[in-house]
């Protein structure tokens, strides 16, 4: 059995692992081949070292409230390289009406939290008797926020979450595909009060239960999955040496299996004895080459598996065209810590749109993860940009710097005196699911059952994080199993 995997993001490399361990599983032999265009491995996710600071190029590491990713560490044997957040960066603030306000994260918080108004809190009460969302109805989070919570409750929680999360629009993208939670706390409670209250008893039970036999049965849940309006759930998780560690580990695993420098450009069905599987064009070296395969993973971005399969099937390369990309900037700023901007005492704060400002929220890293800044030091990552703000990506360094710097002065009453700066541009950072988008995935998935073997995989599709990406991983494991070995190969029923 050949089968290529189209990426060497950690979507392509998760899936390669997973479905190699199925067919180890069963006995069965496996050529597996992973090809990336780039130099290198990893998309979006790279550490750099710097003057003593490391910085992440994407994500700045996953949550535990989710399991998927902590099984894929523990397959890997690198449980003892995950580096948890520093519990007293614990607390996250939003930016607003030139004040850090405490993000609320109970109902009580909710009440007493100067971020609203007192028209806006109360306003809050209503949410137990607002309509519910129709069954069916692919609403906007802007709208839903405004349903339920209000105007003003929407612009200052729910839409610096939507920054925070893709930096995007909240006003064109939808709940159901954003935030399922959300749509499944409302069914489940009838109302997101409602539901905080229960979770927040839930909470309090397994706490009380822990406490009462020496943790040992918080110690057997595991990782707590869930969230609710204030954010999701879970303790910021990274690795001591970065997060491109788990890439590096993930390569090592994959060995010879693992080629770079070669983009797909097209993918072409083909039948062989009977049998169906596909040939894969990709240029290595500014030479054009072919392989063969009996089955095929894209986990590469929705624009990039739009040019490989528009040949084959024009319509999913249209609904691929129609999954946006937000650009973003990240900024590094480094200051002496007797010189920084202010008291760094939390996680971060995020800047709703009504602010004005292109910077969506900085995060304080050396707050978070200590050992990313030099002793004496402290590391502020700061995000400008996004969907509504995108020719902010085009600025001179020593503008973002500017900007970044700016609103931190506001948000902590004081100016810094940078010492670090590393500005890293991401054109297209981060896959938008604008209203429609369960839609155009159901039209995607009809387009190429036609296609028996060809699988998509990647953060553009069921979920931005890399949680998502290593749930998806074991996903698409599971159907090649159920397709390649449980059930029939491709072209065994041309075969017969």
């Amino acid at each position: 059995m050949k089968l290529v995997v189209v990426g060497g993001g950690i979507s392509g490399l998760a899936t390669a692992f997973r479905i190699r361990e199925r067919f180890e599983a069963h006995g069965r032999p496996l050529e597996i081949q992973v090809l990336e265009a780039a130099e290198r491995l990893g998309g979006k996710i790279r550490t750099e070292d710097r003057d003593g600071y490391r910085v992440e190029w994407g994500p700045n590491g996953f949550l535990d409230g989710k399991p998927e990713t902590l099984e894929l560490c523990r397959d890997l044997g690198i449980e003892g390289d995950l580096l948890p957040s520093d519990e007293t960066a614990s607390k996250r603030f939003v930016f607003s009406d030139g004040a850090l306000h405490r993000v609320p994260e109970s109902p009580v918080s909710f009440f007493r939290s100067p971020l609203l108004s007192v028209g806006g809190r109360l306003r809050i009460i209503k949410e137990a008797w607002a309509p519910a969302t129709p069954p069916g109805l692919d609403t906007s989070i802007a709208e839903f926020g405004r349903r339920r919570l209000g105007k003003e409750a929407a612009e200052k929680l729910l839409d610096p979450m939507v920054s925070g999360i893709f930096a995007g629009d909240p006003a064109v993208m939808s709940l159901a595909s954003c935030f399922p939670r959300i749509v499944e706390m409302e069914q489940e409670h009838g109302s997101l009060l409602r539901a905080m209250v229960a979770l927040q008893k839930q909470r309090t039970k397994e706490r009380r239960a822990g406490e009462s036999d020496g943790g040992e049965n918080s110690a057997k849940s595991g990782p707590k999955a869930g969230g609710g309006p204030s954010g999701p759930a879970g303790r910021l998780t990274s690795f001591r040496g970065g997060m491109e560690f788990l890439v590096r580990v993930l390569e090592e695993r994959l060995g010879n299996s693992v080629r770079k420098e070669c983009a797909v450009t097209s993918l072409i069905p083909e039948e062989t004895d009977g049998r169906r599987g596909y040939r894969i064009r990709y240029r290595h070296q500014g030479v054009e080459q072919e392989l063969s395969a009996d089955a095929v993973v894209l986990a590469v971005p929705a624009y990039e598996a739009k040019q490989i399969l528009t040949r084959m099937e024009p319509a999913v390369g249209e609904h691929l065209a129609c999954i946006p990309y937000a650009p973003l900037v990240v900024v590094g700023l480094g200051f002496p810590r007797d010189a920084a901007p202010g008291d760094l005492d939390g996680f971060g704060f995020l800047v709703p749109y009504r602010e004005g400002s292109p910077v969506l929220g900085s995060l304080w890293t050396s707050s978070i993860f200590p050992e990313r800044a030099p002793q004496d030091f402290v590391l502020t990552r700061n995000m400008v940009g996004g969907w509504r703000n995108g020719w902010a990506v085009s600025l001179e360094e020593e503008e973002l710097e500017e900007l970044a710097s700016g609103v931190l002065e506001q948000a902590l009453g004081a100016r810094g005196s940078t010492s670090f700066r590393i500005c890293m541009r991401h054109a297209k950072a981060i896959p938008l699911y604008f209203i429609g988008h369960a839609r155009r995935l159901e039209a995607i998935e009809e387009r190429l059952a036609q296609f028996p073997g060809v699988y998509l995989t990647g953060n553009a599709f069921r979920g931005v994080a890399l949680n998502d990406c290593t749930r998806e991983a074991l996903r698409i494991a599971r159907r090649v199993e159920e397709d390649l070995i449980v059930g029939s190969a491709p072209g065994q029923e041309a075969a017969r």
